[in-house]
């Protein structure tokens, strides 16, 4: 019979994915319809519009009065992967050529296979050897015609294709192009692939940020050592270890923390030996030559630190950790490619047990990302789908300290698809999306302000040297910091802002913050003590070490004074003392440093030094000398009382808000304001507007009246000698 292709009026679609056999309307064209070739049973390459191709048996309903024919298809299974080309970038299902074949479809005398397997499933009690695997491909392919260069897909069949997922026909040696496998059939495998072909060859998820990381545990691997990753959820741990398995073909075999711990004493460990096991037996069953990884995940789980704990369940955990470290001892040397990675976000809680040579040797730390690494993780994220350029890139990542790779993902995906779907601009989404989704390591945070973008150092008037020197120091060095390092400059570490009550101190913090993009930890003495000893020292550890972890941030004393006092003032005799010199220990140590545990340091990024301590107080002279001294609060800054240029300004910024009439002339105001604080001005501004409400509910202008009014009510909160005080504290301090 001639070879012939059935033309199709329609171009019917098949289900999206199917696993099953079923059924599909064809619409032959009249020249078709009286002289149907197609037999039940017919063999026929059938291409769909996304370019797949397939081998299928149809069964027709020889329906000769109907104008289509239902045709069955076997299950999508056979499929025909040479000379596809590129990647197809479109999906679709619609069946656009059935092309039946007319050659005769013998028995091959050999076949050549690339077997892939999946380690969850596979059945090694039965799989003993590679034959017993080439008997059960055989009896798995019977009846199944192919030819060389199809991948032959067996998940259909779920639990009975005993961990065979699929085999790709490398060659094949008979009379025909066309055949199947028969008695006289032999079967060799030419590899074995641990993973599946698809995930291989399309583009995987993209992992940027973690060079350093991939680099070590692709060092490690090389030598056959097992491995400890730890760092916090969402760093990319699991993620990373399937990406190079999957690049090197590596069998992985994966324990899964609490979901592997059984309810009954005995039962874990039952199963814990059956794992070590099957690993015995695949090593019999791909020769021992490859490597072979198992992945524990959250370890800390299955092998938990006890120290001095009792009791039942204590117990029980106890005989899990021993049984697992037996294992490993005893299969590491029974199975010599055996490689052990185990993965935590909480190595404090890991059994020291296990981090020794011999078992996990070798350790890698993937900390909460830095700026340059949350780029690159952007930039990966962008490469699929170029949705974002390259300066909104930098701005989410400057934007984003204390992100982990999985949150700063969901981030990016929420700003790109609105931007896309309601074109709104950047930075309100960003703002937006911002708070809905807070890093995980700042949603219990101590002392936590959120972020007003609309303020920045220009939200007040004045003090223009004091904003231009914030600037150089903090802002200028967090965002170019290659400028200072070259002349030997190290990043500041402390600022004491010290003046008159009312002049702004607070608000200035928070600005910076605003404009710097720094996370804002605030601390105070009604938060800090505790009538519980030792609880104060903790919240002062606990915010340095939330401050690292979300870095570059500022952590804001209030009142600092209050706070720590001062070692040689008299007033700290008796008990008050001992709470406030242990508070003042402990701030000295963290900001040197040396109160930061290893783990602790481990899990943070490389902006983790970006910390800056911004102290305010209104009492200078109370404050301990250590706390002054240079790589502490280095640099001591005067807020001043506003003068008279300066109250202008503030006058000035606070009319964008109240309305003040033609009449009012805030020179005049300056000039006698004085002694008067910028939240003197503040108040002054609101009893003229409720005193404009109070002549006249329906007024919408302040006019001066009102303000000499307000004038009567409101005097300045400073007095000469208070304001003359911090000039000469300042004199004395740069003799």
């Amino acid at each position: 019979m001639e070879h012939y292709k059935l033309s199709l009026e329609r171009n019917p679609k098949l289900e999206p994915a199917f696993s099953t056999p079923q059924s599909c309307y064809l619409w032959p064209k009249k020249s078709d319809r009286m002289n149907w070739k197609l037999m039940p049973g017919t063999p026929a390459v059938c291409r769909l519009e996304d370019g797949r191709r397939f081998l299928w048996r149809i069964y027709p309903k020889l329906d000769r009065n109907s104008t289509y024919r239902e045709a069955y298809f076997a299950q999508e299974a056979v499929a025909l992967i040479e000379d596809t080309g590129e990647e197809t970038r479109i999906s679709s299902s619609r069946l656009v050529e059935i092309c039946p074949l007319q050659e005769s479809i013998l028995e091959f005398e050999k076949v050549i296979l690339d077997v892939q397997l999946d380690c969850s499933r596979l059945n090694v009690e039965l799989l003993l050897t590679k034959d017993c695997l080439c008997d059960m491909l055989g009896a798995m392919l019977m009846l199944t015609f192919f030819v060389r260069g199809t991948r032959l897909d067996f998940s259909f069949l779920q639990e009975r294709n005993m961990g065979i997922s699929a085999a790709l026909v490398t060659d094949t040696q008979g009379p025909s192009k066309y055949g199947i496998i028969g008695r006289g059939t032999r079967i060799e495998i030419r590899q074995i692939l641990f993973h599946p072909v698809i995930a291989q060859t399309s583009r995987s998820k993209p992992l940027g940020g973690i060079d350093g990381a991939r680099k070590q545990l692709e060092e490690t691997l090389a030598e056959r050592s097992s491995i400890l990753i730890s760092g916090p959820s969402g760093t990319g741990k699991y993620s990373l270890v399937k990406a190079l398995a999957m690049e090197q073909n590596l069998p992985l075999f994966e324990i899964r923390g609490l979901s592997f711990v059984r309810s009954l004493p005995g039962e874990t460990e039952a199963a814990l030996r059956k794992t070590f096991l099957r690993l015995q037996l695949f090593a019999d069953l791909t020769g021992g030559d490859n490597p072979i990884v198992l992945l524990v995940k959250d370890i800390d789980t299955i092998c938990p630190k006890i120290g001095n704990k009792k009791g039942e369940d204590v117990a029980n955990v106890a005989r899990i950790a021993s049984q697992f470290v037996l294992l490993v001892d005893e299969y590491r040397e029974s199975i010599q490619n055996l490689i052990i990675i185990c993965t935590t976000s909480m190595v404090e809680n890991l059994d020291n047990r296990l981090r020794r040579p011999g078992r996990l040797g070798s350790e890698i730390a993937l900390g909460i990302p830095s700026k340059t690494q949350r780029v690159d993780m952007l930039r990966c994220f962008n490469s699929i789908r170029r949705r974002l350029s390259e300066e909104q890139l930098d701005e989410i990542a400057f934007r984003t300290a204390g992100y982990v790779g999985a949150e700063l993902e969901l981030l990016y995906c929420n700003v790109a698809r609105k931007i896309e779907v309601n074109i709104a601009p950047f930075e309100e989404v960003l703002a937006e999306f911002q708070k809905k989704h807070l890093p995980s390591s700042l949603r219990n945070a101590t002392g936590l302000i959120e972020r007003d973008l609309s303020l920045s150092l220009d939200s007040f008037a004045g003090l223009e040297e004091l904003k231009s020197l914030l600037r150089l120091c903090v802002i200028e060095q967090l965002r170019n910091p290659d400028r200072f390092h070259r002349l030997g400059i190290n990043p500041l570490k402390g600022i004491l802002l010290y003046g008159p009550p009312g002049c702004a101190k607070t608000t200035l913090a928070k600005c910076l913050a605003a404009e710097s993009g720094m996370t804002f930890l605030s601390l105070s003495a009604a938060e800090l003590y505790s009538p519980y000893v030792g609880d104060a020292e903790k919240l002062v550890t606990r915010v340095f070490n939330e401050a690292r972890a979300n870095a570059p941030a500022i952590v804001f004393l209030d009142e600092i004074d209050s706070l720590v006092g001062n070692r040689g003032a008299v007033g700290l005799k008796g008990a008050p003392a001992a709470a406030n010199m242990g508070i003042l220990s402990t701030l000295l140590m963290e900001m040197d440093g040396i109160g930061q545990a290893k783990q602790t340091a481990s899990a943070l990024g490389g902006d983790a030094k970006r910390v800056v301590v911004i102290a305010a107080t209104n009492r200078p002279d109370m404050i301990d000398d250590a706390l002054l001294r240079p790589g502490r609060l280095t640099k001591l800054i005067h807020v001043p009382a506003p003068d008279e240029n300066a109250r202008i300004g503030i006058l000035n910024k606070l009319g964008k808000n109240i309305p003040f009439a033609e009449d009012v002339d805030v020179t005049v105001l300056a000039a006698v304001t004085d002694r008067y604080s910028g939240a003197d001005l503040t108040n002054l501004c609101t009893q003229a507007a409720l005193a404009a409400a109070t002549e006249d509910l329906a007024a919408e202008m302040v006019s001066m009246s009102h303000f000499k009014e307000a004038l009567k009510d409101v005097p300045p909160s400073l007095t000469k000698e208070q304001i003359e005080m911090y000039y000469k504290y300042e004199a004395n301090r740069e003799r």
